[in-house]
């Protein structure tokens, strides 16, 4: 990772020299990224003196992929100076598809190319060797905090320009080499290269490793990873993996079964469908920030693992007779792993989830003791008889009350809707705030005070199809909607710092037009 630099004697009468530091830092903030590189080029003192803001700004987060030009990359700066600076190693989800695959007209020779790459790319994978690679890069990185695995790119990357983003290392060689771009990981069953595949392989290398990271994310937007299947250990991994795990104080998991088929509402398919995901969380004990996002899946099994998380620790799980008959059924429903405690969670965060209030309720009132920082994002809730508001009202009533043992510093809200599933309905129902925003966000001290202002002002807004609208209303869909397609980042963090990637607690993809709102 060293560079030769050019000879001090030809640049020490330079002005550059002579400039204060703060304002050489200051220069080359307005600098693209290849202009900072020519810079840093021009003499050691210069590269010297930039060289602890320059690691920050593109080794601190660092992405590479699962191809063997990426993770030889990163094994390289693991062995170099940059090795202690980087603090998330961001993974993307990007592979070499067969060339069959890619429509771009170009000559031959690329096109060859494209196929020797693929075929290392899947033998590589196959062999499982990536995950040794990776193993080995990790051994040296150890300062690393945080792992992420994303099927997106950043788009935080402000100093090359608008539309610039963060890529993984060794995309451009395969642009360059093939004439096309890598692929990010499509949402078929049969592909080898798919985010629960990658996920499996970063947890073989975190404990091939002995890696000491706090944290593993999952920062999905295109799928999620499936119930079954993702998170199981065997017992052959547990002696090596199990440490690791248990040093994890964050996780964020995003759950969805577009790989795998759906348990169909089956009522024993629906409460075995996470035992893998609850056994996981039982190696995970030391948590102090949790996020939990649904994708898209069977409702029920998303509500029947909530259930399971609000109940106490290590209470067992017990079957209904009247559900299931079956004697050999209800033992395997009685033998789900106990439900875990999380004595140290601090922060939690729930996204694209449907659950009833008192279930929500009680979950929260569980982590009540420890818990500081709470998020909800495109939670629904189910309500009967179309009473949104009030049971909204009595939700937080009730969280906000002495005796629930909340002391929340941090609290943020949005795009709240309702299911009323008596009531068929085009769109759920949303909650909107004062001046329309379908956000809030609050931190400080008082957060009782601020749910209740919140609540005083909110409204429920129905979405009434186009065609039901008479001609008198037209002039209704004048007003502000807040349409949630308007800004897709709305869920990100806003409380890390500006140099992070953008997280997101979901995103509704449901427009509003041909539709008007009706505030109850």
């Amino acid at each position: 990772m060293d560079v030769e630099m050019t000879s001090d004697s030809t640049s020490r009468h330079s002005p550059l020299m002579r400039l204060p530091l703060e304002l050489l830092l200051r220069i080359s903030q307005h600098l693209t990224t290849v202009e900072l590189g020519q810079l840093r080029l021009s003499c050691g003192h210069i590269e010297k003196s930039l060289f602890a803001s320059f690691a920050r700004e593109f080794f601190r987060h660092k992405q590479f992929n699962m191809t063997e030009f990426s993770l030889s990359a990163l094994q390289a700066i693991s062995r170099s100076r940059m090795a202690p600076h980087m603090r998330h190693l961001h993974i993307g989800l990007e592979s070499i598809s067969h060339a069959r695959m890619c429509h771009t007209h170009r000559s031959p020779a690329a096109t060859y190319r494209h196929n020797q790459l693929h075929t290392r790319h899947w033998i590589l994978s196959t062999t499982g060797q990536d995950a040794v690679m990776l193993a080995e890069a990790l051994r040296g990185l150890t300062n690393l905090e945080d792992v992420v695995l994303r099927d997106s790119n950043s788009t935080r990357r402000s100093r090359d320009g608008s539309g610039a983003t963060w890529n993984s290392y060794g995309d451009a060689t395969f642009t360059r080499e093939t004439g096309t771009t890598l692929m990010n990981a499509t949402v078929v069953s049969y592909d080898e290269f798919a985010s629960y595949k990658v996920f499996i392989k970063t947890l073989q290398a975190l404990a091939a490793a002995d890696s000491q990271v706090a944290g593993i994310e999952l920062l999905l937007r295109r799928h999620g990873v499936p119930w079954r299947g993702t998170f199981y250990v065997p017992e052959y991994l547990k002696p090596t993996m199990l440490p690791v795990l248990a040093r994890l104080t964050k996780l964020h998991l995003v759950i969805g079964d577009d790989y795998r088929g759906w348990s169909d509402g089956d009522a024993f398919n629906a409460r075995t469908w996470s035992f893998d995901l609850r056994k996981f969380l039982s190696y995970v004990p030391n948590l102090r920030d949790f996020r939990f996002n649904g994708y898209r899946g069977d409702t029920l099994v998303f509500a029947l693992f909530m259930e399971w998380l609000a109940m106490d620790e290590g209470a067992p799980i017990t079957c209904p007779v009247d559900l299931i008959t079956d004697p050999g059924e209800r033992a395997i429903i009685e033998s789900s792993p106990l439900p875990v405690g999380f004595p140290h969670l601090a922060r939690l965060s729930l996204g694209k989830i449907h659950l009833r209030p008192e279930l929500l309720a009680r979950l929260l009132r569980k982590f009540a003791p420890t818990l500081q920082d709470l998020a909800l994002w495109d939670v629904t809730l189910r309500v009967d008889d179309q009473q949104e508001l009030s049971t909204w009202q009595h939700f937080w009533q009730e969280l906000t009350a002495s005796d629930s043992g909340l002391n929340l510093h941090r609290l943020k809200v949005g795009r709240q809707k309702f299911e009323d599933t008596q009531v068929a309905q085009p769109r759920p129902p949303g909650a909107r705030f004062a001046g329309g925003r379908g956000e809030v966000q609050y931190e400080g001290p008082d957060w009782r005070a601020f749910v209740r202002e919140q609540l005083e002002t909110a409204e429920i807004v129905r979405f009434v199809p186009q065609s039901m609208i008479s001609l008198d209303q037209v002039h209704l869909a004048d007003q502000p909607v807040d349409d949630d397609n308007d800004d897709e980042e709305e869920g990100a963090d806003e409380d890390e710092s500006t140099d992070e990637d953008e997280e997101e607690d979901g995103a509704d993809n449901t427009n509003t037009h041909g539709a008007i709102s009706d505030h109850v």
